[in-house]
């Protein structure tokens, strides 16, 4: 059967993380998307580890994707995007306003030509209000959201997670929204604008904070890898230093952890035995745990806490998670051949479909890397290709 999305055309003229990853999420399901590079790409081409312009950042965020590199800030670059958005569906871009409008890239000119578009405009802020158009990036969307006031060790500085949730958060709200708006037109025969924020994506991602918030005026403090509400509810050092995040929270699974460190009387005990008498002598309750993780290497105490059914698991590196049995069971790992540097292994997919699964079918593009594909597609001759190459309209390798 066809993959979910065989046919939506999907244009990605976005930067970075947050809104070219939602595109990527787009094509997992079969989508033709086609990213539109600058000249001198991606700036997520430029950042942090990689080989030439393929950063790391950049492959993490842009499988399933054919890319064309073009320069819209000339005549010539605009009159070819126009010719892509005749054949596009949805166009996603995250650009601040003013650049949008001299890139021709806002709803009003881009539904004039196409009149059923879908536009998916990604900020920091909003398009609108005090903040609209003000640069912004992840982690000044988990500043402002109060989510890094909840976050770190108790009495220490504010913390960002380690993984850009934000620009996350954002990407499943980029492939969320493309689904409603899809939809809608297909039953009510409209395209829209829709806009989408960081900011947005942070409040939403926070439902038990802000319910005790508007409920009860509480304001979660930070807690470290504790909870306000269970214990024991740790990370625990083994012999040989390895990590364990333990969540006993309820009986059956505190008694379950009692039994794999071989303490069943804690189970009884009466400082311990109801869920707030645990809370209420949280510290020794941690120190007993902690001396009994500390008898036994991390193999072992891992072994021990899955087979009497406890909720635990191994604080893993990346490299770690990469090699654990049920993430290669699941999929996560998927090689695909690169241009540039052979194969490269991106992530898999984490929603999976029985009978119309999508799958990683392109791995992230070199730059320009399908330019010649795409414009022949849309009917322009080798002789009009080579003039704009030369006139540097666009980059093809």
């Amino acid at each position: 059967m066809a993959a979910p999305l065989e046919g939506i055309r999907v244009l990605d003229v976005a930067t970075m993380v947050a809104a070219p990853y939602g595109a990527t999420m787009l094509g997992d399901m079969g989508a033709d998307v086609i990213k539109v590079e600058p000249p001198y790409g991606d700036d997520a081409r430029h950042i942090g580890p990689g080989v030439g312009n393929d950063s790391g950042i950049y492959i993490g965020t842009n499988r399933n994707k054919r890319g064309i590199a073009l320069d819209m800030t000339k005549t010539e670059g605009q009159a070819i995007f126009r010719k892509l958005v005749e054949t596009a569906d949805i166009v996603i871009d995250n650009f601040r306003p003013a650049a949008k409008e001299k890139l021709g890239l806002s709803y009003e000119k881009l539904s004039a030509i196409r009149p059923d578009i879908i536009t998916i405009s990604v900020s920091t802020y909003g398009n609108s209000g005090p903040l609209a158009g003000k640069p912004g990036i992840d982690p000044a969307a988990q500043a402002i959201t109060g989510a890094m006031s909840i976050t770190g060790e108790p009495d220490g500085r504010p913390l960002k997670t380690g993984v850009a949730i934000a620009d996350a958060t954002a990407a499943n709200l980029v492939a969320y929204a493309a689904m409603v708006a899809l939809w809608t037109r297909a039953n009510q025969g409209i395209g829209q604008p829709v806009e989408i924020s960081l900011i947005d994506g942070m409040l939403h991602i926070q439902p038990v904070q802000t319910g005790q918030y508007f409920s009860t005026g509480y304001l979660s403090p930070p807690l470290g890898n504790g909870s306000a509400y269970y214990a024991p509810y740790e990370t625990f050092t083994c012999r040989d230093g390895r990590a364990i995040q333990v969540a006993a929270f309820t009986d059956k699974f505190f008694r379950n952890l009692c039994s794999a460190i071989e303490n069943e009387a804690l189970a009884t005990d009466p400082r311990f035995l109801k869920p707030q008498d645990r809370l209420d002598n949280v510290d020794e309750l941690h120190r007993i745990i902690q001396q009994a993780f500390s008898r036994h290497d991390g193999a072992e105490m891992n072994r021990r806490l899955q087979a009497v059914d406890t909720v635990a698991a191994p604080v893993n590196t990346l490299a770690e998670a990469f090699a654990e049995p049920q993430v290669i069971n699941n999929q996560m790992v998927v090689e695909i051949p690169h241009q540039r540097l052979g194969k490269v292994n991106v992530t898999g997919l984490p929603v999976k479909l029985r009978e119309t699964p999508g799958a990683v079918r392109l791995g992230p593009p070199v730059l320009g890397q399908h330019t010649e594909e795409v414009l022949s597609e849309l009917g322009l001759t080798e002789s009009q290709i080579a003039e704009l190459k030369t006139g540097k309209i666009i980059k093809a390798p």
